[in-house]
């Protein structure tokens, strides 16, 4: 540790004395929650791995959903990601499912199923990161070890008082150490729990509820009046405003399909065919050029061109915002001539079967069954355009 760093931390040190408060109050108000009702290593990883930027409230019937048909890590490892994404559809961030799934196989395939012990072997499982290690670690095992999350870091920036921006590389730096001091050898897991539910609880980013905590006498945040000044941010990333053009195909009650990318934003999930572009408007956009570029197919090009240029009725937008990104999305719903052939096969299948056999192809394409919409992986902002585009459900129905 650096010597101005110890400095800072034994500054703060007097204020150590809130740790058995914090315990104390965990253990007395903690929320019933199915997760906290076992010390399973597994069960703990799945739900820390929900947790991330999703609310309790909404993670719980997912969670009870995954663990009856993933109980344990050899029957996750040994599901498809296809039926992981499925059941995971609705909760978002997908590549967090993916991740748990690819940790699942490398803990079955590295240690015959049985899940590391410790805090340094939890790091070596994919995609697990040192804030899940700890919470598992510390949890499960008991290991004395920290969990630093959004809203321990908030806590701790109330608490202490602290003035440098809460998203660096120095804060989380000195957050360790000094919790690392602080942190009781006999409960590590309820105190990292504790932390955890005092920010999500009591300590929340608008409207603290100050009267409640268990550690308002010494919060230095509180001594001044506004607590809610803290934790300062000052490195925000800007948010990128782009165009997503869609298209949505349907023919013989069946919708076309693509395969986004391995890696990148929605990695490897289905979407309607579309692209990103850095526009004011689609004035002058061609979406017959969208249609040939995104689908290889070319048996619908005629139809397809023939309805354009008809008439092009777009819709939207409808605004979807990611991390850093927003997306303003329009689109254009085209009813395929009812007697046209699909050579597709049943829609499930087909779904299951293109995940492995897209890898090595160049046609990340496939049509499926409306009725199936609701099962398969579909980002929320296509769910989004699925409900909301008018015309869908006529479009369908009269091609059936």
């Amino acid at each position: 540790m650096k010597p101005q760093m110890k400095n800072e931390i034994d500054t703060h040190i007097r204020f150590n004395n809130w740790a058995p408060s914090l315990v104390g109050w965990y253990r007395r108000v903690k929320r019933d929650l199915p997760w906290r009702r076992s010390k399973c290593a597994y069960a703990i990883w799945v739900s820390e791995v929900m947790l991330q930027q999703t609310q309790v409230i909404t993670v719980i019937p997912y969670y009870q959903r995954f663990m009856e048909r993933f109980p344990d890590v050899f029957a996750l490892a040994g599901a498809s990601e296809e039926e992981v994404q499925e059941l995971w559809r609705g909760l978002g961030y997908y590549s967090r499912a993916r991740r748990l799934w690819e940790g699942a196989r490398y803990v079955v395939r590295t240690t015959g199923g049985r899940m590391p012990e410790d805090f340094a072997s939890l790091l070596m499982i994919p995609g697990v990161g040192e804030y899940t290690a700890g919470a598992i670690a510390s949890i499960a095992y008991g290991e004395c070890v920290p969990a630093i999350d959004g809203n321990v870091k908030r806590v701790l920036s109330r608490l202490l008082r602290w003035e440098e921006d809460v998203d660096k590389a120095k804060s989380y730096r000195f957050f360790l150490e000094y919790i690392k001091i602080v942190l009781p050898a006999d409960c590590p897991g309820d105190f990292n729990q504790g932390l955890m539910e005092l920010g999500a609880t009591v300590c929340t980013p608008k409207n603290p509820k100050c009267e409640l905590c268990p550690l308002q006498v010494d919060c230095q945040g509180y001594s001044l009046g506004n607590p809610t000044v803290y934790p300062v941010k000052k490195s925000r990333e800007k948010v990128k405003e782009v165009l997503r053009p869609t298209l949505i195909l349907v023919c013989e009650g069946r919708v076309l399909l693509k395969k986004r990318p391995s890696e990148g934003l929605l990695a490897n999930l289905w979407e309607f065919p579309g692209e990103e572009l850095i526009l004011d408007s689609l004035a002058d956009y061609s979406w017959y050029d969208l249609y040939k570029t995104q689908v290889i197919d070319r048996s619908y090009d005629e139809i397809v061109e023939e309805l354009l240029q008809a008439k092009t009725n777009v819709q939207g937008p409808l605004v979807h915002t990611f991390s850093h990104r927003r997306w303003q999305m329009y689109w254009v719903v085209l009813n395929l001539d009812a007697g046209q052939s699909l050579d597709v096969h049943n829609s499930e299948q087909t779904i299951r079967e293109s995940s492995s056999d897209y890898l090595g192809s160049e046609d990340r394409t496939c049509w499926l069954d409306v009725s199936q919409l609701e099962r398969i992986a579909l980002p929320v902002a296509f769910q989004k355009i699925w409900s909301t585009a008018t015309g869908i459900t006529e479009s369908v129905s009269n091609s059936c």
